[in-house]
């Protein structure tokens, strides 16, 4: 939305509120806004109600995931190991510490990383209804019904008292990394952008893998699996959870843009419908590389097959624009006279705050080889203090040295030269140690 806002000659404005899925679809459903987004599709209820006057656009795939923070356990292979049901177990409060046999049968190494015996599990756990709660309480029951009832599925769910109740993504962030060995679910682009430590998760062909893991093979997109054949279909029943496959990712959802087809609402009669034909724009825009992509980069989403692309863009087809609305296009390399155009979405158009944001990430980068920087002449100097605490060593060694044979009766000038020569020269060592440290610190300070 703000790269069309910058990128337009006429002024735009489009907004978007983070509200969750749920709000999001009972808004949509009031009439509320435009269009909405989730990560879930309408209820049989709610799509009945709004048939047949609605798409729904599938338009990225994510993953949802539980992280950690155990002390001292590794991320990725060699991490910590849980199946579905030792899940289930875990979030019921059936299994309350970390060293718990059938815990440890999957993961031996696990107890000499514990900070100690009966090492607590703290369960983290959404606040207000959300589509990872509904996603993961669906794989649990999917998965292990015979620990995870269905009674225990949803948006909303009844935690046991002693669980941590966290607000939004940024909020489970928090609880995960502020309490040291809690366990808690949220969507895996999320967590990895924020450093969470993954845990490997058993999928329905018995394989032991991470999200990210299974992104790079390809599991993410394997878990679209069938969905209806049109954007105006139900999607009520569609589940991407617990799919087949060696490296499939067994909680992934599929997230939509919801849109009425009857676009007539969208109407500024000094915009000529341009409202219309900007939003039928920016729902294509959904399924370009150029845009969608960046989804992937940044979030950690990963676009759909080309099948289910395929069907969102017939279902752009079906929504309603006025004969009279102009059609918008894009402009990616430079097109002498046409570029300017009132509806042209220009990658050559840039704002101030855009010029901005493009030199602050010159200035990261430059920050990020100072850190490279630094950290060698932190390596560097570390080794030369090691070295000389090392020949301080020596030297007091060679001083007690010349201290107790210097009252030897046997000790003669001879060996008192040599014992002094060996004294200063390793004190020589040490001065030059000593400068050659300063030299690299003074290095540093010329090189700024």
């Amino acid at each position: 939305m703000q790269q069309f806002m910058e990128r337009s000659k006429l002024p735009l404005k489009l907004t978007y509120r983070a509200v969750g899925s749920s709000t999001g679809q009972a808004e949509f459903a009031a009439g509320t806004n435009d269009f909405g987004s989730g990560d879930i599709p309408l209820s049989t209820d709610t799509y009945s109600a709004l048939e047949p006057g609605i798409v729904q656009l599938p338009i990225v795939l994510g993953a949802i995931s539980l992280f950690h923070s155990i002390p001292n356990v590794p991320d990725g292979i060699g991490g910590l190991n849980l199946t579905s049901c030792l899940i289930a177990r875990i979030f019921k409060r059936q299994i309350v510490e970390w060293d718990h046999p059938d815990i440890l049968t999957l993961n031996p190494n696990l107890r000499k990383h514990l900070p100690h015996p009966d090492y607590p599990v703290t369960v983290a756990h959404r606040k207000l209804g959300s589509s990872s709660t509904a996603s993961i309480t669906a794989y649990l029951h999917d998965s292990c019904p015979q620990e995870w009832s269905d009674t225990m599925v949803g948006k909303t769910i009844t935690w046991p008292d002693d669980t941590l109740t966290c607000e939004g993504s940024g909020g489970m962030t928090n609880c995960i990394r502020n309490n040291p060995g809690t366990i808690g679910y949220i969507d895996s682009g999320h967590g990895h952008s924020e450093g969470l430590v993954e845990i490997e998760l058993q999928n329905l062909d018995k394989n032991y893998l991470s999200s990210k893991e299974a992104a790079a093979r390809g599991g993410i997109g394997a878990a679209a699996g069938a969905v209806p054949s049109s954007a105006d279909a139900n999607f009520a029943d569609v589940s991407l959870l617990n799919q087949p496959g060696p490296d499939t990712w067994p909680i992934v959802t599929l997230t939509y843009v919801y849109v009425r087809k009857d676009l007539s609402h969208l109407f500024n009669e000094e915009a000529n419908h341009a409202e219309q034909s900007l939003l039928v724009t920016f729902l294509r825009a959904l399924y370009e590389p150029a845009y969608i992509d960046q989804c992937a980069n940044l979030f950690g989403f990963t676009p759909v097959p080309e099948r289910v692309r395929n069907l969102g863009l017939a279902g752009i087809q079906m929504l309603q624009v006025n004969a009279t609305a102009p059609e918008w296009s894009f402009e990616t390399s430079t097109l002498a006279n046409t570029g300017q155009g009132d509806y042209v979405l220009s990658v050559k158009r840039r704002t101030y705050a855009e010029l901005q944001r493009s030199n602050n990430m010159d200035d990261v980068e430059d920050l990020l080889l100072e850190y490279d920087r630094l950290s060698q002449l932190t390596k560097e100097l570390r080794q030369q203090v090691e070295s000389l605490q090392i020949r301080t060593q020596v030297l007091q060694e060679l001083q007690a040295s010349v201290a107790v044979t210097s009252a030897d009766p046997a000790f003669t000038d001879l060996k008192e030269f040599q014992l002094k020569t060996a004294l200063s020269l390793a004190a020589l060592s040490f001065v030059m140690c000593t400068v050659g440290m300063l030299i690299m610190i003074g290095r540093f300070f010329l090189k700024k």
